[in-house]
């Protein structure tokens, strides 16, 4: 009796870090497309319809984030068609923000970094829908 109780407790255990796991990850309705930025936080979420929105933040600067996204996009086979950002190119200001956008196959992808209201966290937005053809 004692064994079946241990076995009981360690799926339990098992099955709570499962489910805590998964509050960190970006949800499936980004269906994989798009990874979230390392050791960040995810702060909003929301389905819209004909596409999905998360809010991130991240200690890292923007140029970070920036450049993480160029490179990990593009690897998956999705085309930059725009970027922007606001402050001086050799510039790593907290208060600068960059602005990306990316196609593939009738998708859509935006990327926008933006400082924290604090100010000492760089906000990430992200926003995947379907594009009108």
């Amino acid at each position: 009796m004692k064994f079946k109780s241990f076995i009981q407790f360690v799926i339990m255990l098992i099955l709570l870090y499962l489910i805590g796991g998964c509050a960190d990850r970006i949800p499936c309705f980004f269906n994989g497309k798009v990874s979230r930025y390392p050791d960040s936080k995810i702060v909003n979420l929301m389905r819209l319809k004909g596409g999905c929105y998360a809010e991130l933040e991240t200690n890292d600067s923007w140029k970070n984030v920036l450049e993480y996204y160029k490179y990990h996009m593009s690897k998956t086979g999705w085309s930059k068609r725009v970027e922007r950002e606001f402050a001086a190119p050799d510039s790593d200001d907290p208060k600068s923000a960059a602005f990306l956008v990316f196609f593939k196959d009738n998708e859509g992808l935006m990327i926008d970094t933006y400082p924290s209201v604090s100010g000492d966290k760089t906000q990430i937005a992200l926003f995947i829908g379907d594009i009108d053809e």
